[in-house]
This record gives C-alpha cells, structure tokens and sequence, in this order.
C-alpha cells in the first residue's frame, strides 16, 4: 500500500511539474519584437495576477513608447502584480492590424490608432503626452513670412488667405500631416481646393523641399530640426496653432481585454501614468530614459534632436480626453478614408472609468 501510495504521488508531482513547464506564454505579433515582464513573483500579493497570460500591448518606436520600456525594464508591472509583454511597431497602421489579427490586446499608439478606434477594435482608456514637434515649414524667402499673428490669439503663427492661397504643400497625403495643413488654412478661410499637395512619404518629402520643390512643408522630427537649423527655413505653425487641438498619444485596449481582463488594465494604467509622474518631476530622468530606448530601438539620438524634441513634446495631467482623436476622424472622414457612419463610434469607444478608477479623480471623456 506505502509502494502504491508513493507512486501515485510521484505521479501527481510529475503531472504539476508538466503542467508548469507548459503554461509559458508564447506570443507573436506581426512587423513586431516582443519584450515580456519576466518571471512571476513566488509569493502572491494581493490583487495578484502572474499566474495569468501576459497582456499583450503593442507601443510604437518613439516617444510614447519610452514608458511601456521603462516600465518592464524596472519591473514595475510585476510590483504591480501583472504580465506585460511589449510588441514594437513602426507606426499605428500596423499595429491597427494586428489588433484585428487577435494579437495584441492594447497598445500605447499613435494619431492613426483612430481607424481601430471608428472600427470598434479599440476603446481609448487614457492620454499620456502632448506631441507638438511637427509643423509647417517654409523657406525663409516665402512670401508666407510676411503676414504673421493675423489669427487672433496666435501671434507667433505666419500667414494669410493672401500669400498662402495657390501655394503647394508636399506631405504624406492622408496622413496626419495633411491634418495640419487641412486646419491651418482653414482658420484663412480657405479649403484644399485652394492649394495643392505634392504627396511624398516624410524622408523623400523632406528631400524633395531641400532641393526646391513646393512651397512648404508638413513634416516631423527629425526633418523639422534639420530644415530650421542647417536648411534656412522656418516654421510657421507648430501643431497646436496649426490644429487648435492637443495631439496626445493614447493609451486602448481592445474591448474584449476590457471586459475580460478590466482589473488588470486598471493596474497598467495606473503603473504607466505613475512612470509619467515620475518623468514629470525628473526631466532628467525623462531624458536618459528616451536615449535609452531610442539607443535600443536604433533610433538617433543626437543630442539637440532630444533637446528639441524634450521641449516640444510634455507630459500632461489626464484630465479630459478624446478631442483631438474626434477631430483627427473628422478630417479623414472628409478625405474618405474612415466611412461617415463610423464617426459617432470615436465618441462610443471613449471610457474614463478605468482611469478614474486607477488614478483616484474624475477624467472626462470628450462629448463632441
């Protein structure tokens, strides 16, 4: 009977330890690399979830992404009690798609994280950091240069219906530098059909002005720094003059991971706006983290671009969201490119409760 009981326990142990050895997480994501938060904590702590699979959240190779890293890299998810698994992409559009693919249940994204918004693949939770380093820029012989604070409280901002109307503007048509340039004149009076675009990918586009071709440009880091600073140009709306809106990088989820896993999403806002605090009060900290990732990720990471970028680009105090996700939609449903009778949804898939929760004070969600 002892023999028997003996090996019925022997068995058993066996059968946990194959249990164990098989429950690692595998995760792919497509055009992606992949980071996870390490080995669980032996001991549970309370609100403890390491035994579970890690959430699997995408994050793009700029700034918004420096958190997410610096977070895993400190292993701040796992104090928390929760698996991360970082997947990094080269823009929003691809990580839109492995969203649909079922690979990925949230991400720290980018302008064109809308689509999956309008769609209904993603739920916009929170907002992390203002983004103003793009802008338009011309040469310093533009005629453009000689109406300047013509908009009323905007007195830094170049420009009139006059000298910009028949101008053309080289961009990535149908991207967010097109939005730029879309509002900007608008708030002339004019529409596109009073100018016209030369549509270029960014690094061709910056090229192309270089060597004289249109008469601005909508661009970004690090062409913007290089165009002001060693190509005589100058920038005659940044973002937030050119939009009259905040651009900030969000943090979604997927609705199924919201209902699934709402807890677990509740501790990764909370560790993620905690890294933003930290970065807040530390700017020095901010800064040697983004060299960090920007190193990793084989970004440059010159030091006058990070200055620049540093200045532009602040952290923010979540307060209020979705505006300008709301507006970016609204001009690409005039360009055709989100359906009409999707708009109402950016509104639909707009949910503080999480970060409220997370955080401890009311943040209101954009009502339109």
């Amino acid at each position: 009977m002892k023999k028997f009981l003996s090996l019925m326990m022997a068995a058993l142990m066996m059968a946990v330890c194959l249990t164990a050895c098989g429950s690692d997480a595998s995760s792919t994501a497509s055009q992606a690399t992949s980071t996870g938060s390490g080995t669980a904590a032996s001991e549970a702590q309370p609100d403890n979830y390491l035994d579970k699979e890690p959430l699997r959240v995408a994050t793009i190779t700029a700034q918004m992404g420096v958190y997410l890293q610096y977070a895993l890299d400190n292993g701040l998810f796992e104090d928390a009690g929760i698996n991360v698994e970082m997947f990094l992409f080269d823009g929003a559009v691809a990580i839109n798609e492995a969203v649909g693919a079922g690979e990925l249940d949230g991400c720290i994204g980018g302008l064109g994280s809308v689509y999956a918004l309008s769609s209904n693949q993603l739920v916009l939770l929170s907002e992390l950091d203002s983004v103003n380093a793009d802008g338009i820029v011309v040469r310093n012989d533009s005629d453009i240069l000689t109406a300047k604070g013509e908009i009323e409280g905007k007195p830094d901002m170049y420009g009139s219906a006059e000298t910009l109307r028949g101008k053309s503007f080289i961009c990535q048509v149908g991207q967010a530098q097109q939005f730029y340039v879309s509002k900007y004149i608008s708030q002339f009076g004019l529409t596109e059909n009073d100018i016209s675009f030369v549509n270029m990918e960014v690094a061709s586009s910056y090229q192309a002005f270089v060597a004289g071709e249109g008469d601005a440009i909508s661009t970004k880091m690090p062409y913007i720094y290089d165009l002001v600073n060693d190509n005589d140009c100058t920038i005659v709306a940044d973002v937030k003059d050119a939009t009259d809106i905040e651009i900030k990088d969000p943090v979604m989820f997927t609705p199924e991971a919201i209902e699934n896993r709402r807890e677990e999403v509740k501790i990764f806002l909370k560790v993620i706006h905690g890294v933003v605090d930290e970065m807040q009060a530390d700017p020095e900290l901010r800064k040697t983290a983004i060299t960090d990732f920007y190193t990793a990720v084989g970004k440059d990471t010159q030091p006058e671009y990070l200055d620049y970028e540093l200045e532009q680009n602040t952290l923010i105090d979540t307060k209020r969201m979705g505006d300008g996700f709301y507006a970016v939609g609204e001009f690409y449903v005039s360009t055709g490119t989100i359906p009409e009778a999707d708009l109402p949804n950016i509104l639909a898939n707009i949910d503080t409760s999480l970060v409220s929760e997370a955080l401890g004070f009311e943040v209101k969600a954009f009502e339109g």
